[in-house]
């Protein structure tokens, strides 16, 4: 069933992906810095974005529904030589979550990064104790790799990142 789509960002996105960039489920989920986004940061980073499709490409998640954003998935480090990129998804609006829209989204992602991009590997890095996100992935495919160590520290502790990977035979297989 389809329930969303992938759509490009506009600036009057803006507001809401800055609330969800401060959120802290979102901040302690994800592997980046555990700083607040300001405003500024926040338009420097659309800047960024909405002026270029590479290196990285990043796709709001709406609902076809009634057109509402609820969260982003990116390509980042898109190499068009080795035909390969990194992957990373949130569901930003709480009350959307556990609904299956992060695969429907993830899978929409592949798909583009397989058949319009010509990729041939997607990979992605997730924390060790993200269960949910590690059972998503490895039901859409996904194979464990490697494991960096002890290569995030939050909250006073280390935390080892998982990194997983789908080859465009195996998505479509």
């Amino acid at each position: 069933m389809k329930n969303i789509r992938l759509r490009a960002l506009t600036i009057t996105d803006l507001p809401l992906t800055l609330k969800w960039h401060n959120q802290r489920d979102i901040i302690e989920m994800y592997a980046g810095h555990p700083f607040p986004v300001n405003e500024e940061m926040e338009r420097k980073w659309y800047e960024k974005i909405l002026t270029s499709n590479f290196p990285v490409t990043v796709f709001g998640i709406e609902l076809i529904e009634n057109n509402k954003l609820i969260g982003l998935t990116i390509l980042r480090d898109i190499n068009l030589i080795n035909r390969s990129a990194e992957t990373a998804i949130y569901i930003g609006d709480q009350n959307e979550r556990s609904k299956g829209y992060s695969k429907e989204a993830l899978k929409l992602t592949l798909n583009f990064a397989f058949n319009n991009l010509g990729l041939h590997r997607v990979f992605l890095s997730v924390r060790e104790d993200n269960v949910a996100a590690l059972g998503l992935y490895e039901k859409l495919g996904f194979i464990r790799e490697g494991i960096l160590r002890d290569s995030i520290y939050k909250n006073g502790k280390y935390i080892s990142l998982i990194i997983m990977s789908i080859l465009e035979e195996e998505f479509y297989g």
